[in-house]
């Protein structure tokens, strides 16, 4: 719930920024960089709190590899974070392929596959540091996952199916291809 906090902060500083500069803050956009946020300083705690927060957090069968896990996810946070933070026209200017529906897809699956970590941690009755809530929270939290997931596949048009979308999606990979015409 933590997280939500984080992305729905952020999703509104993000909606305000754009409304100040004067840009219309499309509520999808708003979310996309508000997830790109809240993932970039998830990822970055990876790797400053990996022993002390996320490696108690590794299911027993995984322990031998949970550093490397640790690491892992957080690179992966961190790329997908980026990702969603980098704005297309960037990404047509250098020629770039459309990352942000692809980064969407993969965090949303990264959510999925952490939530083996987020029971253990209910299971075993464990505390985190970082997130002294009380058992209730570690028991609450994997019920949000679904909420991160879908939040991530609806900020990049993933869900529901927009064909609108992918439409513009296939123009936009067409034309940073073969580079841009002026």
């Amino acid at each position: 719930m933590s997280f939500l906090a984080l992305i729905s902060f952020a999703s509104a500083l993000s909606w305000l920024v754009l409304r100040l500069r004067g840009r219309h803050a499309e509520l999808k956009v708003a979310m996309r960089l508000g997830m790109g946020c809240g993932f970039v300083f998830t990822g970055v705690d990876h790797f400053l709190s990996a022993a002390t927060r996320y490696v108690p957090m590794i299911p027993d069968p995984l322990q031998a590899y949970a550093l490397e896990l640790v690491y892992f996810t957080g690179s992966a946070e961190l790329a997908g974070g980026l990702a969603l933070l980098v704005p297309t026209s960037i990404c047509l200017r250098l020629r770039l392929p459309y990352l942000q529906r692809a980064a969407g897809i993969a965090l949303a699956v990264l959510l999925v596959c952490v939530v083996p970590a987020n029971i253990n941690v209910a299971m075993k009755g464990m505390t985190v540091q970082g997130l002294d809530f009380g058992a209730w929270y570690f028991w609450i939290r994997p019920l949000f996952q679904p909420v991160f997931v879908l939040w991530a596949l609806y900020c990049v048009g993933a869900w529901p199916y927009d064909a609108q979308r992918q439409r513009e999606n296939s123009s936009y990979n067409e034309r940073s291809s073969v580079g841009i015409k002026r």
